[in-house]
């Protein structure tokens, strides 16, 4: 009884994910380490990047922006002040059917709208039409998806592994980051409840089945920019911190399917 009725079970686990993933973006979840460069210098050094690539500089972020405290030794900066390149692909006329083996196909928005890079979200590329290689996904690549309904719009991904000939559709747009920024925790700022808020609010459509974000309004997503170290320290903890609340979501339903099957067994008991 003690394990089908715990008290951890009256808590929902997508409620622990979300609480989780606020703690992660707002500097709660690890100590803060004096030892660590100051995001403010990184951000610098990206800067500096960028100006030798010619890359546009986006505007500083609004006191009205920053919607929350952050650590000391954080900063807040736009997503294309951070990143050094961004890229879509295209949307031929494609079959509707995922592609076969190693022919070539285009990912669906579908692909990348769930948490989890979803290659098998693709249709087939028709005979005859050429291929376009530098669309072609890679392991690493950082993807959101520009088109899509009002929950799932702009929700981001990075690919783990993928085989090879899949290409984005102009509806998935590619973000590539130096060495100084940790994917990963880019990948959790832009899935928090902050910037879903963002998207909501800047997202065109009037149809809340189909809402578009562009990619200016992407780069201007604000980001709280922890210092490198803490971002991989940050990023290792809500791993640990998701595991545990997926054992707890299997512990969930198992204890559920017995409740039920108890509650059968007295039901027959009574009535037999």
């Amino acid at each position: 009884l003690n394990f089908l009725f715990h008290d951890s079970y009256s808590i929902d686990p997508a409620d622990l994910r979300k609480t989780i993933l606020a703690l992660a973006v707002q500097g709660k979840l690890v100590p803060q380490d004096p030892n660590d460069e100051p995001a403010e210098e990184l951000i610098a050094r990206i800067a500096e990047y960028r100006r030798g690539k010619k890359a546009r500089e986006y505007g500083p972020i609004t006191t009205e922006e920053a919607s929350y405290e952050i650590p000391y030794s954080w900063s807040w900066v736009r997503l294309g002040n951070i990143s050094l390149t961004s890229d879509s692909g295209w949307s031929p006329q494609c079959l509707p059917e995922a592609r076969l083996g190693t022919e070539w196909g285009v990912l669906k928005v579908s692909a990348v709208s769930w948490g989890v890079f979803r290659p098998e979200e693709n249709k087939a590329l028709p005979p005859g039409v050429s291929a376009r290689p530098d669309s072609e996904v890679q392991v690493g690549d950082f993807l959101l998806s520009r088109a899509n309904t009002e929950d799932l719009v702009a929700r981001s991904v990075i690919v783990d592994q993928t085989p090879p000939r899949l290409m984005m559709s102009d509806k998935i747009v590619r973000f590539t980051f130096p060495n100084e920024i940790e994917k990963a925790f880019i990948n959790l700022a832009n899935l928090s409840d902050p910037s879903r808020a963002y998207y909501a609010q800047n997202a065109s459509g009037t149809s809340s089945s189909m809402k578009n974000v562009g990619r200016e309004v992407m780069c201007n997503l604000p980001i709280p920019l922890p210092p490198l170290a803490e971002q991989r320290r940050i990023v290792a903890k809500v791993g640990q911190l998701m595991a545990l609340v997926d054992q707890l979501e299997a512990q969930l339903t198992q204890s559920r399917a017995t409740a039920e099957k108890l509650m059968e067994a007295v039901v027959a008991e009574l009535t037999t």
